[in-house]
């Protein structure tokens, strides 16, 4: 037991789903969540990533760059996933690094793992039915959209997802 195991949080499936799939069938689930209209893509890892999958986000990509607006050009934002087939339990951890935005910096950048959570909000103003003004609040993107989407398909083939916080 780790010293941030307190930290983790595992989500185990339903009682009601069949037994466990293969983690084989698993990796072909997750691997199918790839779409033309997906911010993300999925992909198995690199052996210097250590892990067996990895969740990329498009933030580089000129097609995606209105929906992620607040991004750098340099950003990497992924969740990276290990199958563990004795315990039918996915790990996942996140990663970010971000590249200063201005030449003026030093090479220094930001970076960071874990559990993390980005979103990017925006606000409007607008008339209410009332006629009164009121602010909205709009979520450009958020990556729970990936992370939930991951957690309920590996939850669906039977497995339980383990959300690690230090190192898969």
């Amino acid at each position: 037991m780790g010293i941030f195991s307190r930290f983790e949080r595992v989500t185990h499936p339903p009682d009601d789903i069949a037994p466990p799939c293969t983690p084989e069938e698993v990796i072909e689930a997750l691997l199918d969540l790839n779409g033309p209209d997906a911010p993300w893509t999925v992909r198995d890892g690199d052996p210097e990533e250590g892990a067996d999958l990895v969740a990329d986000w498009h933030c580089t990509d000129p097609v995606w760059r209105k929906y992620f607006h607040s991004a750098t050009e340099d950003s990497v934002l992924q969740t990276r996933m290990r199958l563990m087939p004795d315990e039918c339990q996915v790990r996942s951890l996140d990663y970010q690094w971000q590249l200063p935005a201005t030449s003026m910096s030093r090479s220094v950048y930001t970076s960071g793992r874990g559990q993390l959570r980005w979103a990017s909000v925006s606000w409007s103003r607008e008339l209410g039915p009332d006629g009164k003004r009121r602010i909205k609040k709009k979520v450009e993107y958020d990556t729970a959209d990936l992370k939930n989407h991951l957690r309920d398909t590996v939850l669906d083939m039977g497995w339980s997802w383990r959300a690690r916080f230090s190192k898969l």
